[in-house]
C-alpha cells in the first residue's frame, strides 16, 4: 500500500509540473516554426521493430506528444478522436507520441479506446529536436516537412487550428524550405 501511495504522489507531482509549465500559447513550446521537422523512430504498441516517421512525405502531419497519466492529454485525445470519427482531419495524419510505458495506456479510457495511431519513441534522443518539455504538445507539420505550428492546446477550436496549419502549406513556403536544405 505504501508503494501505491508513492506512485500516486509521483504522478500528482508530475502532473502539477506539467500544468505549471504547459500553460503557454502556441510557439512557446516545441520546435521552432518554419524549420524542417526531424524524422522519428517509434514503436507501436505490441511491435518490436521500430517504424520511421518521416515528416514531409507529402501528407500533413500532427504529432501529439501526450501521456496517459496526463488529464489534459486525455482531453486532447478525445478531441482528436472526435475529429477523426467525424472525418474532420482532411487527410492530415495524426500520431500520438507517448513517453510513458505502453502498459500505462490502460490507465486512461480515452487512450485505450482511441483509433488514432499511437507510438513510443524508440530513440529518445530524437525528441530533443521537438523540445518536448511538457505534455500535451501539438506539432503541426505540412506535407513538405516544415513545422507550421507548435504549442499546447486541448480545446476543439485550438486543435482545429493545428490541423488547418498542417494542411495549409503554400508552394512558395515549401520552395523556401527546400532552398534552405
Amino acid at each position: 500500500m505504501l508503494g501505491g501511495l508513492g506512485v500516486l504522489v509521483f504522478v500528482l507531482f508530475r502532473q502539477l509540473g506539467q500544468l505549471m509549465s504547459g500553460t503557454g500559447q502556441a510557439g512557446e513550446l516545441g520546435p521552432p516554426v518554419g524549420r524542417l521537422a526531424t524524422p522519428l523512430h517509434y514503436l507501436r504498441p505490441g511491435e518490436r521493430e521500430p517504424r520511421l516517421l518521416r515528416p514531409g512525405a507529402g501528407q500533413p502531419l500532427v504529432l501529439a506528444f501526450v501521456d496517459p497519466t496526463c488529464p489534459s492529454c486525455e482531453e486532447l485525445v478525445k478531441v482528436l478522436g472526435s475529429f477523426a470519427a467525424a472525418g474532420e482531419l482532411g487527410g492530415t495524419r495524426v500520431v500520438l507520441m507517448i513517453s510513458d510505458p505502453v502498459s500505462y495506456l490502460q490507465i486512461s479510457p480515452a487512450f485505450e479506446a482511441t483509433e488514432l495511431e499511437i507510438g513510443r519513441p524508440a530513440r529518445p534522443a530524437e525528441l530533443d529536436a521537438y523540445a518536448v518539455s511538457a505534455t500535451p504538445l501539438l506539432v503541426a507539420i505540412d506535407g513538405f516537412g516544415t513545422v507550421r505550428a507548435a504549442g499546447s492546446a486541448i480545446e476543439a477550436a485550438q486543435v482545429r487550428q493545428y490541423i488547418t496549419s498542417a494542411s495549409a502549406a503554400e508552394p512558395a513556403a515549401a520552395a523556401l524550405g527546400e532552398a534552405s536544405r
